[in-house]
């Protein structure tokens, strides 16, 4: 297993985090695991795929939790939810190849990125749910989509992460589809028209305008579905029926 690299950091979010304590489940071990101050967190917009988008300090670049002592990894809603079989499969796929290293204080997009995988790492280890997977994926693409955007002069480092964002958003889409079959709500904190939304938006983005138009008109129908949901579903509504025309 690599080990996640300590140099570098963004000093920029210093005035931005703090250190939040927490205790691994897995290896009983207390760290501090830097956290966004929520009076600091400012969402500005949402992209059509629900990424937030923040004004001085983007959260998603924090929303990992990692114990620098065994190296199990998680993002911060999963952390503290472990069975003593994931317990055991962690202990034996993740902690047996991890060397104990030094937390920074603050993370540069890269730094994120490579504790995403080690997230992604984890839930594949533990077995976890589809949609905890469908999660992890769907955050680092958004967090991918943020370092992209981040990126002024740097064409080709732009187009790499644009392809893993792609690979993310796909692996996001396939898993939430899985869930959607198979597991109950609420889920990943989301109800399922949320969810639906969400895969609605996912198809969009690849071209499956069929599927999404068939999910966004089902929330649109729907007498349970939120006045805010189904606003959102009639936008996507109308990017669909406008790229049809083009």
């Amino acid at each position: 297993m690599t080990e996640v690299s300590t140099a570098g950091g963004c000093p920029s979010d210093a005035e931005f985090v703090f250190g939040k304590k927490w205790t691994c489940p897995i290896c009983g071990k207390d760290f501090k695991n830097p956290t966004v101050k929520s009076s600091k967190a400012r969402m500005i917009r949402s992209d059509l795929d629900l990424r937030p988008v923040y004004e001085k300090i983007n959260p998603l670049k924090y929303d990992v939790v990692l114990c620098p002592h065994c190296g199990f990894t998680a993002l911060e809603r999963y952390f503290k939810t472990v069975t003593q079989v994931q317990k055991q499969l962690i202990e034996e796929k993740v902690c047996a190849a991890y060397k104990p290293r030094e937390e920074k204080e603050t993370f540069s997009y890269e730094d994120s990125f490579l504790r995403y995988k080690m997230a992604m790492i984890n839930s594949i280890a533990k077995q976890a749910d589809d949609s905890e997977k469908a999660y992890v994926c769907l955050r680092a693409a958004w967090m991918l989509r943020a370092w992209r955007e981040s990126l002024t002069d740097e064409p080709e480092k732009q187009e790499k992460i644009a392809r893993q964002e792609e690979e993310f958003l796909k692996n996001a889409k396939e898993g939430f589809a899985q869930a959607n079959i198979k597991e109950d709500y609420p889920m990943c904190g989301m109800d399922e028209f949320t969810v639906d939304y969400l895969l609605a938006a996912l198809s969009f983005h690849f071209g499956e305008n069929e599927a999404a138009m068939k999910l966004v008109s089902g929330i649109i129908a729907s007498r349970e579905a939120g006045a805010r949901i189904k606003e959102r579903a009639r936008d996507l509504k109308d990017e669909v029926v406008k790229q049809a025309k083009d």
